[in-house]
């Protein structure tokens, strides 16, 4: 790798640990020029701070105070009301043992905890900063109205809420209502409309789960009866636990195969979520050019006067040193991948990293498929014997991190003895088989050698269906269209 990729990653990897660090001294001045432009006091802003995140402002974090600045900026910061009416809030008609959530109460004060138990009107409440015992008429009154998808709505108590699913009371029992599967949600607190219910439902709804980062899986499969398409491939879920791809392109050239995956191993709770999967290609007739232009850089030309050159080095393509009369192969390969997901420290998205490998039969009888000399004699052609060319193998570690509601950052690092770099224009015309090689695939012979890589770019969610993703090495932008419920 260069100095510059290096570089790149020591920047990457700082920006990311950055992100735990206290307030910044801007963060604070830009929170109290906003704040009083939208007619807040310096009591209302730490009342309003302490109310949503639990801290006044010089305990804010970096993250923390990015997101407020957002919010006055988008108008969406309600002002407390003044102490005088707090008489008239509702107080909780429903207190018991187990509730688990955000209480708010009277003074403005949320706490997150778990009722222990409530004796003589006093409430042992457990949170992680202690024991607190708090008189029963103190807690504020929570009800919501939630529809999901399917159009069913829920009015009634909340009695409970993880990162996943709200537990709502009704009259008729007890809902647990998916976050991702709501289509509208109100909150009240106290009686009075939480107007920030809204956006935090949209961004839970909104956190996409990759099948991918770039061109390599996560552990996470498609959901049952989900369709997607992409610009390589296309897929179908069939249950949550197995799914199955097709490389399109590979299909048109007269090359029909099928990728299964399946995931075996799979943990979550409502702060994290790892899961293991095996997956396997099999393609009929995988075309042996394909292969000796990947690996063009693996085949040595000898000249004359035992002067030695990569094939990719060359002015000779893949047809000039294939045998004109080989067919094409059954080809397989193998993968084994991990992923882990867990709630970013400021509640709002997640954070998520997969490491996995791969291998393939791509080499066997590979000494049978070139010509031993071109057609002037003197110059030979044969498979290299470096050992790191013995056998195709992929292994990667890939990142993704919630920027936003719609917007991921997403990066992998890689060791593939396949691998070489691209520019823009060899990309495209590999993608459409302009290089001589098939269309909708990549797999041209061009490019530099590059072992040891790794790229990183950001994936936006144009709606929940449709997500366009830009990054800096070959396919360069990518989309992927999911139906659900297909």
């Amino acid at each position: 790798m260069t100095i510059t990729k290096y570089i790149t990653l020591m920047i990457f990897s700082a920006f990311l640990l950055a992100q735990d660090g206290t307030i910044l001294p801007g963060q604070k001045s830009a929170i109290q020029s906003l704040s009083a432009a939208a007619g807040f006091t310096n009591a209302d802003l730490n009342t309003y701070l302490v109310q949503n995140y639990g801290q006044t402002l010089d305990g804010l974090s970096r993250t923390q105070g990015a997101s407020v600045i957002k919010e006055f900026q988008a108008g969406a910061a309600a002002k407390p009301q003044p102490a005088s009416t707090t008489t008239d809030l509702q107080a909780a008609g429903l207190l018991e043992p187990g509730m688990k959530k955000l209480f708010h109460f009277r003074d403005g004060t949320v706490r997150d905890g778990e009722i222990i138990s409530i004796e003589d009107g006093l409430v042992a409440l457990k949170t992680t900063s202690g024991l607190f015992n708090i008189p029963s008429n103190k807690f504020l009154s929570e009800t919501a109205e939630v529809t999901n998808k399917k159009g069913e709505l829920f009015k009634g108590i909340v009695i409970g809420e993880t990162i996943e699913e709200f537990i709502v009371r009704t009259s008729f029992g007890d809902a647990v209502v998916q976050k991702r599967d709501i289509r509208t949600m109100k909150r009240y607190h106290g009686g009075i409309l939480d107007r920030q219910s809204e956006d935090r439902r949209k961004f839970y709804q909104g956190e996409a789960q990759l099948l991918s980062v770039f061109l390599d899986p996560t552990a996470f499969p498609l959901r049952g009866n989900t369709f997607y398409i992409s610009g390589l491939s296309m897929g179908y879920g069939l249950t949550d636990r197995f799914m199955i791809t097709t490389k399109f392109g590979s299909n048109f050239s007269g090359d029909l195969n099928l990728h299964p995956r399946m995931r075996f191993y799979h943990r979550k709770s409502a702060e994290k979520e790892m899961a293991a999967t095996w997956g396997i290609g099999l393609h009929r007739s995988y075309s042996i050019k394909s292969i000796v232009g990947k690996y063009s850089h693996a085949v040595n030309v000898t000249t004359a006067d035992d002067s030695v050159f990569a094939l990719n080095e060359t002015e000779y393509d893949v047809a000039d040193v294939v045998k004109n009369d080989l067919e094409d192969i059954l080809y397989a390969d193998a993968f084994l991948v991990f992923s882990s997901r867990r709630v970013n420290p400021t509640g709002r998205g997640k954070v998520g990293w997969s490491a996995g490998a791969k291998v393939s039969n791509a080499f066997v009888n590979r000494d049978e498929w070139l010509k031993a000399n071109l057609t002037d004699t003197t110059i030979n052609v044969s498979w290299s014997n470096d050992g790191k060319y013995e056998v195709p193998f992929r292994c990667w570690l890939s990142l993704e991190y919630d920027l936003r509601t719609n917007l991921k950052f997403v990066g992998a690092a890689w060791i593939d003895n396949g691998y070489k770099t691209m520019d823009l224009d060899q990309t495209i015309e590999d993608y459409f088989g302009d290089d001589g090689s098939a269309s909708f695939s990549l797999d041209s012979p061009k490019g530099d050698v590059s072992m040891i890589d790794f790229d990183f770019g950001i994936l936006y969610a144009v709606n929940e269906n449709f997500r366009v993703g830009v990054h800096f090495q070959q396919p360069y932008i990518d989309f992927y269209w999911e139906f659900f419920e297909f």
